[in-house]
């Protein structure tokens, strides 16, 4: 049976261009327009500076690719782009006035203020809050002083960042009294990577956050931008949540979908006072292997989201099992997605309906409870057969197209036109929604975001409260190195039993001698799977030579190898390979230490290791480098170096020098300095 390495073991181990400024009077018909339907619109000061050239350019919305060409990528014969001026535009991001009225309480730890009716007030960092008197609106979500359970009090935390637009918080009744509370985990893994420096508030601000009225008077000189709810945003949720249905929402790449569908969410879940009675849990299946909201990357799920969103996905890269909260989400089940949909598409289907299907069988159950389906962006640009297909199978009530509802091109009308067909075939309501691309140039690009969410994934914690209180996610500060890697035996040896059934890989055919090297560092999904393609007894399966590591082969008809089937077969968690040790035959894994519970009920007949579904984590390989301590003893010790030849995975540059010449296979890890 798998087991966790203690620490006194030896071990050996293997461009866009800006936005044009908005005339005067195209701002005030916006102002106006937004304001007769309650929404919020940016006002912009027509003072354009030029901004810091050294900003990284966007990416398109599908991060790693998953094998589809997306929207703006460059295709072969394409000219080049012709580079622009970005221009840095000063946004205003509320109205609420710093005056002594309006404060009511103000201290080191806390900021307690009164908002009229629709006035806003816009906050940056980390902060917790709570209603003591009339109602607020903040990301959709509709929150008074007493809970849709009846409770008074109720503390909410959000994470607003610089990398993303400021979340506003409205006020709803004549009178309404919030109070803002600072957080513990102000800066999350900002001493790990410099992604998460400078993105929270300045440091040296008393408080983890700050409010914010206008871009320009942020301290850090960053590019802030508000977040803007276009009306027809505003109209379609109403209409999706005026009765529990299912509600699919689509569109191009960076069109604003998970956007929508975190508003979406946020309304189902907290109602709007009498008009309409919240509901206790929203289903939420996410087909985005790319950007998944509730999971890691690499896989597509079946979440139970049963509180709001107040955050960007990194902020909750997974759900916690070791949280005993009635508000806590879950995931119902997953599957891992290869990053390249090439020869797996119809995997990926597969995995789509059994995620579908453990649907129904639970709605037939409650049906009060109401369906998000998340797409991604490729499947709208260049898997629009395939979303038909989804279309037809799952039937919604709702279809959300966000796009420019303008365009006249060919390709969007026949597509437009395949969803109108669709929604009167079965009498579904076709919402076509206007896009709401970033305004400015973003901080951190699809790769970088993607980095992110998966490093706060490895460094996930949870933090004790007060007795009968649930516990808060929390992040560890220290690197990987630090973590205590279980063991798992891949081949039986006089001491101990094997404990996994072996690899699998989702990629192009890898040789079996170069498993080690390719899996060494990787990030893998833990598998559980009952399917028949599993050999008995499961030790029937080829290995390398040299190392003996089981691995499934490649089929003799497709020349790739066979997908696990979806419909015996489950996710249980995403792990990191910190290195083998072929004198024992065991494989060292990482996990948080929040999903470790996760391995104490796995069944070595039925663990498979899947490859090929994540990106290579380069952020891991750096995480010691910033620092002066540099890897820790435990991790050098295993890597039998001393600790000032640098972290683990990483070599130096000299050393790189010596390893080889042009056409000669280099033997080295997966990142180098």
């Amino acid at each position: 049976m798998s087991g966790k390495r203690k620490r006194d073991e030896g071990t050996s181990s293997g461009t866009v261009a800006g936005r044009k400024p908005l005339s005067a009077i195209a701002a005030a018909r916006l102002r106006a327009g937004a304001a007769a339907e309650g929404s919020t619109t940016p006002e912009i000061t027509h003072e354009p500076v030029l901004a810091p050239s050294s900003l990284p350019p966007e990416s398109p919305e599908s991060g790693s690719g998953y094998g589809e060409p997306e929207l703006g990528n460059k295709e072969e014969g394409e000219e080049e782009e012709e580079t622009h001026a970005i221009i840095k535009r000063n946004f205003k991001l509320c109205n609420w006035r710093n005056e002594s009225q309006n404060i009511l309480s103000d201290t080191e730890s806390e900021l307690t203020i009164n908002l009229n009716k629709h006035t806003t007030i816009a906050l940056i960092g980390c902060f917790e809050f709570k209603v003591i008197r009339g109602a607020i609106n903040i990301n959709g979500a509709n929150i008074g002083a007493l809970s849709r359970d009846a409770q008074k009090g109720v503390v909410h935390r959000a994470f607003v960042p610089s990398t993303h637009p400021i979340l506003k918080i409205r006020g709803l009744d004549g009178t309404n009294h919030v109070q803002f509370m600072s957080c513990k985990e102000a800066v999350p893994i900002a001493e790990n990577s410099p992604l998460f420096a400078n993105i929270w508030n300045a440091e040296f601000v008393t408080r983890s956050f700050s409010i914010i009225t206008e871009s320009d008077a942020d301290p850090l000189s960053r590019i802030l931008t508000p977040e803007v709810t276009p009306e027809g945003w505003i109209r379609a949720i109403e209409d999706c949540t005026s009765t529990s249905s299912i509600t699919l929402v689509t569109g191009s790449p960076n069109s604003g979908k998970s956007t929508f569908a975190g508003r979406l969410l946020n309304r189902y879940l907290t109602g709007f006072g009498k008009t309409a009675r919240p509901v206790p849990a929203v289903y939420y299946l996410d087909l985005d292997p790319g950007k998944p909201e509730y999971t890691t990357s690499g896989q597509i799920s079946l979440v139970l989201v049963r509180d709001i969103k107040l955050s960007p996905r990194f902020a909750h890269p997974a759900t916690v099992s070791d949280i005993a909260s009635s508000k806590a989400d879950e995931v119902i089940r997953a599957h891992p997605i290869p990053t390249n949909l090439t020869n797996y598409a119809d995997y990926y289907h597969t995995c789509i309906e059994d995620l579908f299907l453990s649907y129904r069988t639970l709605a037939s159950r409650d049906t009060s409870l109401p369906l998000i389906i998340n797409t991604p962006g490729f499947l709208y640009a260049s898997r629009f057969d395939m979303l038909n297909k989804l279309l037809l199978r799952f039937k919604p009530h709702n279809i959300i197209h966000l796009g420019n509802t303008q365009a006249t091109d060919t390709e969007t009308a026949t597509k437009m036109n395949s969803l109108q067909t669709i929604s009167s075939h079965y009498r579904s309501t076709i919402h076509e929604i206007i896009a709401q691309p970033p305004l400015s140039i973003p901080a951190r690009t699809d790769v970088e975001m993607n980095a992110m969410h998966m490093q706060s994934y490895f460094h996930i914690n949870t933090t004790s409260t007060k007795p009968g209180k649930p516990r808060k996610l929390s992040w560890a500060p220290e690197p990987l190195s630090h973590l205590v890697p279980w063991e798992f035996c891949y081949q039986e040896t006089i001491e101990r039993s094997q404990d996994i059934v072996g690899f699998t890989m989702y990629t192009e055919p890898i040789e079996p001698t170069s498993l080690m090297t390719t899996l060494n560092g990787s990030i893998i999904q833990i598998v559980q799977s009952n399917s028949s393609t599993i050999p008995s007894p499961y030790t029937d399966l080829p290995r390398s030579s040299g190392h003996g590591i089981p691995y499934f082969p490649k089929s003799e008809c497709t020349g790739m190898v066979e997908p696990l089937d979806p419909r015996t077969s489950k996710l249980i968690c995403t792990a990191m390979i910190r290195g083998f040790d072929p004198d024992k035959k065991v494989v060292q894994v990482l996990v948080p230490k929040t999903q470790e519970a996760l391995f104490y009920n796995l069944s070595p007949e039925r663990t498979v290791f899947v490859g090929g579904c994540c990106d290579i984590p380069e952020w891991a390989y750096l995480e010691d480098t910033p620092g002066t301590k540099g890897v820790d003893q435990f991790a050098a010790s295993s890597l039998e170096i001393e600790p000032k030849d640098g972290p683990l995975w990483v070599e130096k540059e000299s050393t790189m020098e010596d390893m080889g010449y042009l056409n000669t296979v280099r033997r080295v890890r997966k990142f180098q300095t």
